[in-house]
């Protein structure tokens, strides 16, 4: 009968927000776990249950295969859908409408059904920011009995200007629970997992990380996963096991978050700005003479002190990484545009190995240096979270533009820009 009636309300509501009844629909502090819609995949004679967290991309099928695997070894798994709830279309701004509220009254619901299992909280992605403010309501009073599996996560208030600090949600360093992280490799993000890994700890969390080898974030449900992704992919499941064997330990450990600070945390992260196509390149405001020494591709070391007196197109770029090669022929157009003016690219490579890089090279030639980092010393010296990222630099080595995401050089505001440095 109750599944009648949600499915009644769900449908009355669809009708008053297509006759435009209402205004923006989303989850307010008021909402409840009641409100949620949940897929339950129940297991027999279970060891654990697991809340499993959807991202900004909604409800994978990937994800419901994975809960159902997990139902075979065990796992009690419980996947709500956010977005359906509150009739929500599926993006990174909705996520950011569902109160935290409502995925702490679930959590504490289920560990209300279900007192002797432990519960693990997985969350991929964004959707790492509400389960982590969520635990931080729940450990309100002390707890026992919770982890948390965080995959790929994105932690950040906003995506970080090129060169400036990440700033992470305050309840990052307020969470008191035993943390497994599963990083992807092939991820600017992985160069900052230490870091990350200092915050989860700052309230006395006991975290614990895996790297991810060979692929990207979103590797289990990338619709261009490469073939080292979808195999790893298929052991997705066996990890999350692991990853609770590794947690169970610490679960008998009373939790309690650390107590608020005086600021007050954002409801929702603003807007990164970022340059597409041709629109203006934002303008650097963050430190400036940071350093740069690396080798080419032929084992000759590049200094960029070296380059002073002329203008620099820094570009930090990876061959797996989509944007960054639909961007590099236009920077090829951009060298050739300006052919016999003080100005040069550098294309910083995301510590793949000189085959791999050859071997892209030769099907995407390129007129300017190739350069290696193969530890991430500079990615971490100049604040790299996404790619590609790029600084324009003038002929005293100031940074005077920068920018992430893949940018169309060859554009007449590009040359524009450049020119600009030039002159």
């Amino acid at each position: 009968m109750k599944g009648v009636l949600m499915r009644f309300m769900r449908l009355l509501w669809g009708i008053i927000l297509a006759w435009g009844l209402v205004g923006t629909v989303h989850a307010n502090e008021e909402s409840s776990a009641e409100s949620l819609s949940l897929t339950r995949f129940e297991a027999e004679q279970p060891m654990a249950q697991l809340l499993w967290i959807p991202s900004e991309y909604g409800v994978l099928p990937e994800e419901v295969q994975i809960a159902k695997q997990l139902q075979a070894k065990h796992i009690s798994v419980i996947l709500p859908d956010l977005f359906d709830s509150y009739f929500l279309p599926t993006a990174p701004s909705s996520l950011q409408k569902i109160s935290p509220s409502v995925i702490a009254d679930l959590i504490q619901q289920l560990k209300t059904e279900h007192p002797q299992l432990p519960l693990f909280v997985v969350a991929p992605n964004r959707a790492a920011a509400l389960a982590v403010k969520a635990l931080v309501k729940v450990e309100q009073q002390p707890v026992r009995g919770i982890g948390l599996i965080l995959l790929n996560p994105n932690l950040y208030i906003q995506t970080p200007e090129a060169g400036k600090s990440a700033v992470y949600w305050p309840s990052v360093s307020r969470l008191n629970l035993p943390v497994m992280v599963l990083q992807a490799e092939l991820s600017p993000w992985r160069w900052h997992l230490l870091e990350l890994v200092e915050k989860l700890s700052s309230a006395g969390s006991d975290v614990f990380f895996k790297l991810v080898p060979k692929v990207r974030d979103r590797y289990y449900f990338r619709p261009d996963a490469m073939n080292i992704e979808q195999q790893t992919a298929k052991q997705l499941v066996p990890q999350l096991m692991q990853a609770m064997e590794v947690l169970v330990p610490y679960l008998n450990q009373p939790r309690q978050a650390l107590a608020p600070v005086s600021t007050v945390e954002p409801l929702a992260a603003p807007l990164a700005e970022k340059a597409s196509r041709g629109e203006a390149i934002p303008l650097y405001q963050g430190e400036q003479n940071r350093s740069l020494v690396l080798q080419d591709l032929q084992g000759r070391q590049v200094n960029l002190q070296a380059y002073r007196g002329k203008v620099v197109l820094l570009n930090f770029w990876a061959s797996w990484c989509p944007p960054c090669v639909h961007e590099i022929p236009s920077m090829v157009q951009l060298k050739k545009q300006l052919k016999g003016q003080p100005f040069e690219i550098l294309a910083v490579n995301l510590a793949e190995d000189k085959p791999a890089i050859k071997a892209f090279l030769q099907q995407h030639p390129v007129n300017f240096p190739i350069l290696l980092d193969p530890n991430g010393t500079v990615v971490k010296e100049w604040k790299v979270f996404a790619y590609p990222s790029t600084y324009l630099i003038d002929k005293k080595g100031q940074i005077r533009y920068a920018l992430f995401g893949g940018y169309d050089w060859s554009s007449p505001t590009a040359l524009k820009t450049v020119k600009l440095l030039l002159d």
